[in-house]
């Protein structure tokens, strides 16, 4: 009894800690902070290389003002990747666009000899096999999206099935590294465009659909009032209408 009871606590352990270990991500102060524990948690889940991106829209047209990385891999795949502008036609990208559901890389269709050349340089550098996890914010993928690329330099009949047993794992990885970066990019644009929360709090309830009327009644405010803080929301991101600060606020990252 004994004996089966340590078997299972071992057997369990690494999934308790990885998950304690996504926890802690949100605690992290910089970049190098967290992709330091991103890395501790790919390899505790059996995996050895990552590449986690993150983009705005400009991104999906080859700009690269809005990308954001992690990087657990070699790093000249990076250098190679960014180089040949793949971003433009990444099959894995195409892939999360349009699916929030993990998937083994090898079933994503290539469409593109640009494609099947990305992925043999992929496989040269340590993701023989790889498991794609798309995130998203409730933004939607148009307006805000990233993906986490698990990889292993095993044969794909070998390295696909351990990360396919952990996709659950690595999809909340994904997750938690969106959520770090949505939030780092929102503290930015703040201090970018002097914003407080309660400022921030009117644009997300006005991209709501709410008027000032309803959002004074939400807030005990009186209508004139919000309508003076809507009106220095819009001083302060230099704009004449509303409708134009929700969608910069949206652009920025500064809402949900």
């Amino acid at each position: 009894m004994g004996k089966h009871s340590a078997e299972v606590d071992m057997a369990n352990s690494p999934a308790r800690d990885a998950m304690d270990l996504i926890d802690e991500l949100s605690q992290c102060a910089t970049e190098a902070d967290t992709n330091n524990l991103t890395r501790e948690i790919v390899e505790l889940l059996g995996a050895q290389s990552f590449v986690y991106t993150t983009l705005l829209p400009p991104d999906f047209h080859g700009e690269d003002g809005d990308l954001r990385f992690f990087i657990g891999c070699k790093p000249d795949l990076c250098s190679i990747y960014h180089k040949r502008m793949w971003i433009m036609n990444d099959p894995f990208f195409d892939y999360a666009r349009t699916n929030s559901n993990p998937i083994i890389g090898s079933k994503i269709r290539l469409q593109t000899s640009g494609q099947v050349e990305m992925m043999r340089v992929s496989a040269e550098h340590g993701f023989r096999s790889g498991l794609v996890v798309p995130t998203h914010t409730s933004m939607n993928a148009s307006m805000r999206m990233g993906l986490l690329y698990i990889g292993l330099d095993l044969p794909e009949e070998i390295g696909e099935p351990i990360l396919w047993g952990q996709r659950v794992k690595f999809g909340a990885l994904g997750m938690e590294l969106l959520l770090w970066w949505s939030n780092r990019m929102r503290q930015q644009a703040m201090r970018k465009y002097s914003l407080i929360d309660d400022e921030v709090d009117m644009l997300q309830l006005s991209k709501k659909g709410m008027v000032a009327t309803e959002i004074a009644a939400l807030l005990d405010l009186k209508t004139t009032a919000v309508y003076r803080k809507l009106n220095t929301i819009k001083e302060k991101l230099d704009v004449d209408k509303l409708e134009q600060a929700v969608k910069l606020a949206e652009s920025v990252g500064l809402l949900g």
